[in-house]
C-alpha cells in the first residue's frame, strides 16, 4: 500500500500547489486567453500530478488480476465506479468548455 499513499501524498501537494494565490504564482508562462495561462506554478504543480497519475496507474497495473476478481465478484462496485468515473469526466469536461 505505499504505492497508494505515494499516490495519495502527490496528489496532496499538487492541490496545495494549484491552491497557491494568483499574485503570488509568478510569471505566465503559457497565455491561453486573456486573463487566463499557465503560470510557473502551475507548471511546477504539474510534476507531482503527473507522478501521482503514474504511480496510481502502475500501482492498478501490477494488481489488476485482483482488482478483476473482485470486482467480478461485485459488479455494482464496478457499475458505481464506471459511474463515478464518467460523471467526474463530464463534470471537468463542462467546467472547461463553458459554451454547452
Amino acid at each position: 500500500m505505499k504505492w497508494l499513499s505515494g499516490c495519495g501524498i502527490c496528489f496532496a501537494v499538487a492541490l496545495v500547489l494549484f491552491m497557491v494565490p494568483g499574485r503570488l504564482e509568478g510569471p505566465v508562462l503559457v497565455a491561453i486567453s486573456p486573463g487566463h495561462g499557465l503560470s510557473l506554478l502551475d507548471v511546477l504543480a504539474l510534476v507531482p500530478l503527473l507522478g501521482g497519475v503514474i504511480l496510481l496507474f502502475f500501482g492498478l497495473w501490477q494488481r489488476r488480476e485482483r482488482l478483476d476478481a473482485v470486482l467480478s465478484r461485485r459488479p455494482w462496485w464496478a457499475r458505481l465506479g464506471a459511474f463515478g468515473a464518467g460523471l467526474g469526466l463530464g463534470l471537468l469536461l463542462a467546467s472547461v468548455f463553458t459554451f454547452f
